[in-house]
């Protein structure tokens, strides 16, 4: 079980292992946690599905900041998308990849309806 704190600034988590370990750990060492999760998360069976879960519903984000730039060593674009619960990610998209991103992006504007006061 996970708690923050009052102060906003440390976390208090409680692993139900026996005996239990109680962990408190301030922003930035939760988020070294979450990496190495992540990281051992990317290596377990089974995988996350290549294709996405039509049907399913997921945690979203309403308009996260992001940006892109171009990775002029290789051709690449980087695509940067600011998630306030795991940070700055970061993908890397081929040109061809991006490109398709770009249209299918372009695509779902054209085919949702703009509701007013909301841009």
């Amino acid at each position: 079980m996970a708690e923050p704190e009052d102060d906003r600034e440390t976390a208090t988590i409680t692993l139900p292992t026996t005996p239990p370990v109680t962990l408190k750990l301030d922003a930035p060492a939760l988020e070294a946690l979450l990496g190495k999760l992540a990281e051992f998360r990317a290596h377990m069976l089974p995988e996350v599905p290549q294709t996405f879960p039509e049907g399913q519903s997921f945690p979203s984000v309403g308009e996260p900041a992001w940006k892109t730039s171009p990775d002029f060593l290789h051709g690449f674009v980087f695509l940067h998308i600011r998630d306030p619960r795991f940070g700055w990610l970061c993908y890397i998209l081929s040109r061809d990849d991006a490109g398709r991103l770009a249209s299918s992006l372009q695509k779902d504007m054209e085919i949702t309806s703009w509701v007013p006061g909301v841009e």
